[in-house]
């Protein structure tokens, strides 16, 4: 038990790391060079009717829609996307994400740390 304690209570050696997307326009916004452990950052903005890449790859990875509305396309089948949603994309899916609104759609994705050498 004691044991246990202790291993809770060290600290670790990374510091925060704080970085504001309007003064980066590189991907990923927290990346290795940050000392990220495991999950690099990323943030988009569409505009209406712009859309992704449309690509596959080996690993998942999450977005939320931090604001408007589009649709992600996903092996084929579209999938409403909003303000507010969280979204799940499988690994080796192919897909995209497209503005279907008036207004930009602006997305935060997190991918595992192996997604950052396909990053452009």
């Amino acid at each position: 038990m004691l044991k246990q304690k202790k291993k809770r209570n060290q600290k670790n050696n990374i510091k925060p790391v704080i970085k504001n997307k309007n003064d980066h326009t590189e991907h990923p916004i927290l990346g290795s060079k940050d000392g990220v452990p495991t999950v690099v950052s990323l943030y988009h903005d569409h505009q209406s009717g712009e859309t992704s890449t449309h690509h596959t790859h080996p690993w998942e990875h999450q977005a939320y829609i931090t604001r408007g509305r589009g649709i992600i396309f996903v092996d084929g089948e579209k999938f409403p996307i909003k303000e507010g949603d969280f979204v799940l994309v499988p690994p080796n899916a192919d897909h995209y994400f497209e503005n279907t609104g008036t207004s930009v759609l602006s997305r935060v994705t997190f991918n595992p740390l192996a997604s950052e050498d396909h990053l452009g």
